[in-house]
């Protein structure tokens, strides 16, 4: 909607009057420059947050099995980066207190370093990992999230999981 307005400070110094036409109210929609296509979201059924989709898987599986599971849906077992979204992993798990969730991190021998999936080295600033190891069963070798806390645990154990994979943007 144009708006017109005219008052004495639009008087030129000829005595006439100059005219301000100024926009109102107009909305503009934000097209990205692709093709005016937005960039994607998350597939039916994932979360997202900041700039990630997760998906938390309610079928039991083996880590090995969770991680097969998510890489068919082009994603990995979840990689935890930093603190806040730790909080926000550990909000959506707390819904299920009854159950664990695999992420991706696992060791291939005990006292090896852990790992996350794509590689990278744990570091122990965001989380630590609380040990449930016997002495009769030393190889819990992968990591799942329990409400708000990590464990190692045998990597054969069937549980939850949950994958990640980024927004393309």
């Amino acid at each position: 909607m144009m708006e017109y307005r005219s008052s004495l400070e639009n008087l030129d110094e000829d005595g006439y009057t100059q005219l301000d036409f100024s926009s109102r109210h107009i909305t503009r929609r934000s097209v990205d420059s692709k093709k005016g296509i937005l960039p994607s979201s998350c597939p039916p059924h994932w979360i997202t947050h900041e700039t990630s989709c997760y998906l938390f898987r309610t079928s039991l599986d083996s880590w090995n099995g969770s991680k097969r599971q998510c890489s068919q849906l082009g994603s990995q077992l979840l990689k935890i980066d930093s603190a806040k979204e730790l909080e926000f992993i550990s909000w959506q798990v707390s819904s299920q207190p009854d159950h664990s969730f695999w992420i991706g991190l696992a060791r291939r021998q005990t006292e090896g370093p852990w790992l996350w999936e794509d590689g990278s080295m744990f570091l122990p600033d965001v989380f630590q990992i609380r040990s449930t190891v016997t002495q009769e069963d030393s190889s819990h070798n992968c990591v799942w999230i329990h409400v708000s806390d990590t464990y190692d645990q045998r990597c054969s154990v069937l549980s939850y999981s949950i994958c990640e994979k980024k927004l393309s943007i």
